[in-house]
């Protein structure tokens, strides 16, 4: 991994796919109902999506390391949390203030990883489809061992973050102050309006998706909450290899109507999890929904990008700042709709998917 902010990114998609997906595990530990847990975990994304312009108006070079700092400072504080029983009020101000720093750690680091990923114009594609697999490596890790690891203690789960962010920590060279043009581009220059509709969207329905998915196997006849985070993990795993497999063998390679098949193809598999919602089908569905996703997600970046020309790095942060609050929103609404069921949510999370649809308007461009 060349790039030093991979281990820290690794790390903390590892944690945060565990928060949600022992998601029962935390609410019977904490006690405190499913969407509360739902809600307070989503409330990281929403300070990521507040913080990503002001990261960009001090710019973000700066602000790595006290990133990295915090990021281990939180992680550590979530385990004292898991470890020490508190009243569920404190426990919920704690996870609140715990998960809004993290939030803001996450989204230093992301668009400095996404900026640097750009600056090569000749394999900017590739890169930024590394750059964005870091998360899912995290992701796909966490989704396999959460079960096995919170079997043995709740804490373990949140280990590597803390690792991860002290490997980055030991690999990022001090740095000077930032330049002016670093300071305003990612939150002064204007963004292409239109080429964020569809991360918005998109991210929404896996939001939804993401905190459903255990109270939905929870729901079923014969599983505790343990064996639901299991499942539950195996299936954020699988979506997670859906994506690094997109990203290895497709993203470079489609066409415009080669994403609507992608986007047809992820909102039918949410449905049909939905509809059966056996362990099998929910694992092998969740990699198509990963792979979906991916590619939207990750191609609609790039010909922005391209589009834009020299404002490309400023829509890069504007991208991340939408497809968080997307992410959070769903998150949000996925909680929400769990008091209405959870087959309801994953519905809502298939309809969200099948909406990106009209939005598809991507011009495709040559690019490396």
């Amino acid at each position: 991994m060349n790039n030093p902010l991979a281990p820290a990114l690794i790390g903390h998609g590892f944690q945060q796919t565990a928060l949600i997906a022992m998601l029962p595990l935390i609410a019977a530990h904490l006690d405190l109902s499913h969407s509360t847990v739902g809600m307070a975990v989503a409330f990281g994304m929403v300070a990521a999506t507040l913080a990503i312009p002001l990261v960009g108006l001090i710019g973000s070079a700066s602000l790595i390391r006290p990133a990295l700092f915090a990021t281990i400072l939180c992680s550590f504080g979530l385990a004292a949390l898991f470890v020490q029983p508190v009243a569920p009020l404190v426990a919920l101000a704690a996870l609140l203030a715990l998960r809004f720093c993290q939030g803001v750690a996450a989204a230093t680091l992301l668009i400095h990883a996404q900026v640097a990923s750009l600056s090569d114009q000749n394999r900017s594609r590739d890169r930024l489809a590394r750059t964005q697999s870091f998360g899912g490596i995290g992701r796909a890790a966490s989704a396999a061992c959460v079960g096995p690891l919170a079997a043995v203690s709740i804490v373990l789960p949140v280990i590597p973050a803390i690792a991860g962010a002290i490997w980055s920590f030991t690999r990022i060279a001090p740095q000077t102050k930032a330049t002016r043009t670093e300071r305003q581009m990612p939150a002064l220059l204007p963004p292409d309006g239109q080429a964020l509709i569809l991360p918005f969207i998109v991210q929404t329905s896996l939001g939804i998706a993401h905190v459903s998915l255990a109270p939905l196997l929870v729901s079923q006849p014969g599983y505790d909450d343990l064996s639901a985070a299991t499942i539950a993990g195996l299936a954020l795993a699988a979506a997670n290899i859906g994506l690094l497999l997109a990203h290895r063998f497709l993203t470079a390679r489609l066409d415009r109507i080669g994403l609507r098949i992608a986007a047809i193809g992820g909102g039918a598999a949410l449905l049909t999890i939905a509809l059966v919602p056996t362990p099998t089908v929910v694992i092998g569905l969740s990699t198509c929904v990963g792979a979906a996703g991916a590619m939207l997600l990750t191609c609609n970046l790039h010909c922005a990008v391209t589009r834009v020309g020299e404002r490309g790095i400023g829509q890069a942060a504007w991208n991340a700042t939408v497809s968080t609050a997307g992410l959070a929103a769903g998150a949000f609404a996925g909680s929400a709709a769990l008091m209405a069921g959870p087959g309801i949510a994953i519905v809502l999370a298939a309809m969200t998917m099948i909406v990106a649809l009209p939005f598809l308007s991507l011009t495709r461009t040559s690019a490396p």
